[in-house]
């Protein structure tokens, strides 16, 4: 073999072992793909993942909420107040059962004290079970902060603060099936996704409701008949 035979073929082979402009091109162009899909998969699963993240603390202060407001709307009861006389008590009574709920145009306060309920606060008595002749209450008070995001519970003069609301809301309604028994409707909207992520758009927001009914409500409105000689301390 002479020299230039073997300069051909080194000059050959450093041909065909180098790139191209064009290949260079195409190579770069499908790694950057190959990237932009393993970008897009991951992004993808972050979202997802956020998506269904909730902030387990204002899942746990909304179920504390829930729980304390069934234990107290379930013994919920307008306040009967003192009549001086038998007549009178009987007056207030009865009166005081035709509207137990809210505060109907023209209500005199002396008669009583009925359950007040709108769409972003309670306010109510329950009854505190004690070995007294006389019934006695205490004032139950709820109230949504939209500023804050707090579900504020009032009682005994204590104030407790339940957190991570987006939005409360309270209704009162009657089921088809017994509209004889009135019922609270509760719910519980909890959002993180500003908080969690920096954005209102990220995260799914978690919905809780709950209905709730009053024993002592049920049973007076079913049976009018009942005669109370007691009013409520």
């Amino acid at each position: 073999m002479t020299i230039a035979s073997i300069t051909e073929a080194k000059t050959i082979f450093r041909r065909r072992s180098a790139f191209t402009m064009i290949e260079m091109i195409a190579s770069i162009a499908v790694a950057l793909v190959v990237f932009l899909l393993i970008y897009k998969l991951l992004s993808g699963v972050r979202n997802h993942y956020m998506y269904g993240t909730v902030n387990l603390q204002n899942l746990q202060d909304a179920r504390l909420a829930i729980n304390h407001l069934r234990r107290d709307f379930s013994s919920a009861c307008p306040r009967f107040k003192d009549g001086g006389s038998p007549a009178n008590a009987y007056i207030y009574v009865n009166r005081l059962r035709k509207y137990v709920f809210k505060d109907p145009p023209g209500w005199a306060s002396q008669y009583g004290d009925p359950i007040q309920i709108t769409p972003n606060g309670l306010s109510f008595f329950r009854f505190e079970f004690d070995a007294g002749s006389k019934p006695r209450v205490e004032l139950v008070q709820y109230q949504f902060d939209a500023a804050t995001k707090t579900l504020k519970r009032k009682y005994k003069g204590s104030e407790r603060a339940f957190k991570g609301f987006e939005a409360v809301e309270f209704r009162l309604y009657t089921h088809m099936v017994n509209p004889a028994v009135p019922l609270l409707w509760v719910r519980l909207l909890i959002h993180e996704g500003k908080e969690m992520y920096g954005s209102a758009n990220i995260g799914k927001p978690l919905e809780l409701t709950t209905t709730i009914s009053s024993n002592f409500v049920s049973s007076s409105l079913n049976n009018l008949t009942w005669n109370y000689e007691t009013y409520h301390n």
